[in-house]
């Protein structure tokens, strides 16, 4: 009875932390805590197995250290079979005017941006590449840059 009631709970857990919405939820992290105007940062996708419209979110991990209230980005997507290119410019408010971030934390906060649509259709395979787009060659502050690709 008792490993019964352990093996349930497992199939819950396990079930409970599935989510059939989400095709891909990946960050990178930066060195240094840094992001640097050279710095690509690059998601691999994997093929789609039907042409549903989906949409990517930008995730970013910011410290204490961030020194602006907005972030720029430039967002592109490059695909294969056949080839396809998107490039967005996403622009990110994380502070407020007197700069204290918009997120609750300690030392951490964690933001995703606004749905950019996915242009990839079933079959393709494709990437992701973000940079900044300040006029800083070096943003302080920046631990991780993710992306989630959701149905």
């Amino acid at each position: 009875m008792r490993n019964s009631i352990w093996l349930f709970l497992l199939l819950l857990l396990l079930t409970a932390g599935c989510d059939k919405n989400t095709i891909i939820h990946s960050y990178q992290p930066l060195e240094n805590n840094q992001w640097e105007r050279t710095d690509t940062v690059r998601f691999t996708l994997p093929a789609l197995s039907s042409d549903d419209n989906c949409n990517m979110l930008i995730g970013l991990r910011v410290t204490n250290n961030y020194p602006y209230e907005i972030l720029v980005m430039e967002v592109a997507q490059h695909y294969q079979h056949p080839v396809a290119h998107r490039v967005d410019t996403v622009y990110y408010r994380l502070a407020d005017e007197s700069g204290n971030l918009m997120k609750n934390g300690v030392n951490l906060y964690q933001y995703e941006t606004q749905a950019v649509p996915l242009e990839q259709k079933k079959g393709q395979r494709g990437e992701v590449r973000i940079r900044h787009l300040m006029h800083k060659d070096t943003l302080p502050g920046i631990v991780d840059v993710g992306i989630h690709v959701v149905r």
